[in-house]
């Protein structure tokens, strides 16, 4: 029985429960009336009833309704109130940080402890000590969906400001393929491109130096990158260089009027979920003649056309169980590189050939140390004979986080080129004991390139 039910037969209760009131005493009584009568006059008291509940239940549904708007009415109001002000930007100020590039610092400190026989140097500007040996301000910013800058400032005590690369690469514009412009670490292996700070070692392997020159190969010109579509391996990429003849050591130096060209291909492939292979193949060619020298009482004359013709192989094989790859690794890398070139009339030989080879083992032991080991031998461009020279690095680097490592390093090197003070050219055996402390600032970290 519902709660409408139970007042209605309440009220009825009260109807025939309750008393009549009185009549008038000069009124007669009325007539006695029958059940019938008294039947349907409580039903019609009921419907009475009935509609006048009705009317009470359609009342008070409708002022809740009412009270329940009016509270949401009042309670947009109170939010309205305390919101803040709107303000409407019409020059983008917040938007103008969005402009500056990302800025990374770093510095590169490196003690050493030179052996030298009874001596604790090799040179005047060679010392044992704890020198900076440069800090370096790296700048990135992606200009628009297309292209993106990058350049790489720094400062040392012995070179003092150098720009090390500052280029502009436009991506997208065509499928696969990347366009860079301005001065940047060539493409000549893998070593090459990456900076000074960023490598496994504390410095480029001896026979990359020996060969290519102290600084390697940083020129000025544009190159592109094409990834091909996967034909023998993985992935393979096509890189085409051209560059001027700037080198000291391979080309004409400031006196290039003719630029070099570099091609180097590279092929990707996947071993297993925890191994991958990459194989690379690099020839470059220019001149190294001297074009527009000034010569006393002749002017500004060309010396005759003499070539430069260089190659390289480069193989690294990586392995790191996916399950442990924060702990455990092992990489594998190795370079070869061979220079050619033809010499002046009058020297006693037509054609000057040199070569080098590295090779270095690096295990990750767990998540902060690794340990490794590299032998260099190499035939010096720059050499006062035919003898060769080698060496090994062995060295352990402790990656305190991922924007600070030291590293302890020994390296020995036999049968080392020196250049005397006098201009010529001797050799000596260097042994020295190094400890790098190398740190960033700022969002890119430490990056190979």
């Amino acid at each position: 029985m519902t709660m409408r039910s139970l007042v209605l037969l309440a009220l009825g209760v009260a109807l025939v429960l309750v008393p009549a009131p009185a009549a008038a005493e000069d009124e007669p009584p009325p007539p006695p009336e029958g059940a019938e009568e008294k039947a349907r006059r409580l039903e019609q008291r009921v419907q009475q009833l009935e509609q006048r509940l009705s009317e009470i239940s359609a009342q008070l549904e409708q002022d809740a309704v009412e009270r329940m708007l009016q509270e949401a009415q009042a309670e947009a109001r109170a939010e309205q109130e305390e919101a803040p002000e709107q303000r409407e930007f019409l020059e983008g100020g917040l938007a103008l940080q969005k402009l500056n590039p990302e800025i990374t610092v770093h510095a590169d400190m490196l003690a050493g402890l030179i052996f030298d026989g009874t001596r604790f140097y090799a040179g005047e500007d060679d010392r044992s000590g704890l020198p900076l040996r440069a800090a370096g301000f790296n700048f990135q910013h992606v200009l628009d969906p297309y292209s993106m800058f990058k350049s790489a400032l720094e400062v040392s005590p012995r070179d003092g400001f150098e720009l090390e690369e500052m280029y502009i690469t436009w991506s997208g514009l065509v499928p696969s393929l990347n366009i860079s412009l301005g001065r940047f670490r060539q493409g000549f292996g893998v070593l090459n491109r990456w900076h000074e700070h960023d490598l496994d070692q504390t410095s480029h392997p001896l026979a990359m130096r020996l060969v290519l020159g102290e600084d390697g190969l940083v020129s000025e010109g544009f190159a592109l990158r094409w990834l091909m579509p996967a034909l023998w391996a993985d992935a393979n990429e096509l890189s085409l260089e051209l560059t001027d003849g700037s080198h000291e050591t391979l080309f004409a130096g400031e006196h290039f009027s003719v630029p070099t060209a570099l091609l180097h291909l590279k092929n990707y492939y996947d071993l297993s979920d925890s191994a991958y292979l990459e194989l690379g193949l690099t020839g470059m060619f220019g001149f190294h003649n001297k074009r527009g020298q000034w010569v006393e009482g002749q002017g500004l004359r060309d010396e005759p056309w003499r070539w430069t013709a260089l190659g390289g192989a480069d193989l690294t094989l990586y392995w790191s169980p996916p399950e442990r790859a924060r702990y455990l690794s092992v990489t594998w890398r190795s370079e070869a590189y061979y220079a050619g070139k033809q010499q002046q009339r009058g020297s006693p030989t037509d054609f000057l050939h040199a070569w080098g080879l590295y090779s270095y083992l690096q295990v990750q032991l767990s998540a902060l140390w690794f340990v490794g080991v590299r032998g260099d031998v190499a035939l010096a461009t720059q050499r006062p004979d035919d003898t060769l020279t080698w060496g090994v690095t062995p060295y352990v680097t402790f990656w305190q986080s991922e924007f600070v490592f030291l590293r302890l390093e020994y390296q020995h090197a036999h049968d080392l080129p020196l250049l005397d003070p006098d201009g010529g050219m001797g050799r000596r055996t260097d042994d020295r004991l190094v400890l790098q402390v190398d740190f960033a600032a700022g969002p890119h970290k430490h990056e190979k390139y």
